[in-house]
């Protein structure tokens, strides 16, 4: 969710961080608004609301191809995690405040912590997995950009194995529903594969039907075990796991539909550059304990016919909200990155560069 590596950014993949965190907010819309739970097949919007989770549920997986898309040609850059280091516990932080100071939420030792530790507590485990994926990165490229095309092939498809279609069975012990580092490296190498390779799309056509009918199977999949209880556990996982084969598979489509679409867009460009912030405001545990149920009041809107009409709107107004907030936390950290000297973050840089070339 991270900006990208290349000077010039690439429209395309912008507009995607942006439909992707879009489509975050309407997952958590469902979840945290409670529509997921409370809905029944006897709601006018059960199936609304199941088909449209089957729909978005590839975004997080979509990020991590991204990162591997661009990271396998970058190099790594302190600034950059410290950049992101800094977003985070300024996000953490600040919101944490504005509940303890208006009594929302109490202050105690473990909210502390959380607040001024947020990567290392997990406050938003995306970001703990995307930072560790991060310092990994210089590793992984070594290993992938001397790998022959045959190797990089049977790496994939070996974790495949072990990582996707096993788990979505439930025939192995990695059932951690896709949250793991190993998920995310594993998305990464084909994001690398894709870039490395230059995989061509004659016709985004067959990758825009290869998404849908992916998201067809996950709520074909979620149907059947919501539905009928008595299906076996052990004949598939939850398919709205991350890494569910279909997730990842659609994934990978919805990926190669934006890959080769021609746009360019300034525009475009600088909304993109707030994605981070929008997941990091929205996506606060108290922002997600008050927003939905107590703001929004998603509850009363159900079984409304304006069911809809009121999740567009939301969605709408958590995005524009986010971006505007955003603007200004980057002109905050613009006037401030003036006042620090540059010699100290020379010095660090400098430092933890040997490391990686000892």
């Amino acid at each position: 969710m991270s900006p990208n590596e290349s000077t010039i950014r690439d429209s395309n993949f912008e507009l995607l961080r942006i439909v992707l965190i879009s489509m975050i907010i309407c997952l958590h819309y469902f979840k945290y608004g409670g529509a997921l739970h409370a809905l029944t097949p006897s709601d006018s919007n059960y199936y609304f609301t199941y088909g449209l989770e089957s729909l978005f549920i590839i975004a997080v997986d979509c990020f991590i191809l991204i990162t591997g898309y661009y990271q396998i040609n970058g190099k790594f850059k302190l600034k950059k995690v410290i950049d992101l280091w800094a977003q985070v516990i300024f996000y953490s932080v600040m919101i944490s405040s504005i509940f303890w100071f208006a009594g929302i939420e109490p202050l105690t030792v473990p909210t502390i912590l959380q607040a001024f530790f947020p990567v290392i507590t997990g406050t938003y485990w995306f970001v703990t997995l995307y930072i560790v994926l991060y310092l990994f990165s210089p590793f992984l490229n070594t290993a992938l950009q001397n790998m022959k095309k045959e190797d990089h092939i049977k790496l994939i498809l070996v974790s495949a194995v072990f990582f996707v279609i096993l788990p979505s069975i439930n025939f192995t012990y990695f059932t951690d529903m896709g949250y793991s580092l190993y998920n995310f490296v594993f998305l990464y190498c084909v994001g690398a594969y894709i870039r490395k390779y230059n995989l061509p799309v004659k016709n985004l056509t067959y990758f825009l039907l290869g998404y849908l009918m992916c998201s067809l199977l996950v709520f074909t999949g979620v149907m059947l075990l919501r539905t009928f209880s008595e299906t076996p556990k052990y004949f598939f996982t939850d398919p709205w796991n991350y890494n569910f084969i279909f997730v990842e598979l659609g994934a990978i489509c919805f990926f190669m539909v934006f890959k080769n679409i021609k746009i360019q867009s300034q525009t475009i460009n600088f909304m993109a550059t707030s994605v981070f912030g929008v997941y990091l405001i929205s996506n606060h545990p108290f922002v997600l304990d008050v927003l939905y149920s107590k703001i929004l009041h998603c509850a009363d809107y159900y079984s409304s016919p304006v069911f809809v009409h009121h999740m567009l709107f939301s969605g709408i107004g958590v995005l524009v909200s986010c971006l505007i907030i955003d603007f200004f936390r980057q002109r905050l950290f613009f006037i401030l990155g003036r006042l620090i000297p540059k010699s100290i973050l020379f010095s660090l840089s400098k430092s933890f560069r040997s490391i990686f070339q000892d």
